[in-house]
């Protein structure tokens, strides 16, 4: 399990990967709140996500986190606990207990409009595992 924040020319790019779906998932909340700025969260938020396709569960996710943050006046830190569902229709189901802490006046936050389509990848790789790449608009 690990996740690398990548060089994009205007916007935030990172990397994550995991042995299952849920763990490169996860990394990929990490991912996030690396690039909003997010530390050791302390209250839990959960999220529930139904979606197509793999990609669009990515895509949905962040936009879920970025609506959390916007709503609730948070900082996004890690997933403490997910779930990944494949229904028989073929569509996807996350739910994930993210933990967060309340944004205060001296936290220092990026703020992110959305995240894209573009470049957005996820691969499964024999021996190594699931790899999701994704561009989030800053």
């Amino acid at each position: 399990m690990s996740y690398e924040i990548m060089q994009h020319p205007a916007d935030a790019k990172f990397r994550a990967s995991g042995e299952t779906k849920e763990e490169a998932f996860s990394e990929a909340v990490k991912a996030f709140a690396d690039i909003v700025g997010g530390e050791a969260g302390k209250q839990v938020h959960t999220i529930e996500v139904d979606s197509e396709s793999l990609e669009s569960l990515l895509f949905d996710m962040l936009d879920e986190l970025i609506f959390l943050q916007d709503t609730e006046n948070v900082v996004v830190s890690h997933a403490n606990e997910m779930s990944l569902n494949h229904a028989e229709d073929g569509s996807w189901r996350l739910e994930a207990d993210i933990k967060t802490n309340k944004i205060l006046p001296d936290v220092n936050k990026l703020d992110v409009k959305g995240p894209t389509y573009s470049e957005m990848d996820i691969d499964y790789v024999q021996g190594e595992g699931w790899h999701l790449q994704a561009v989030i608009d800053i």
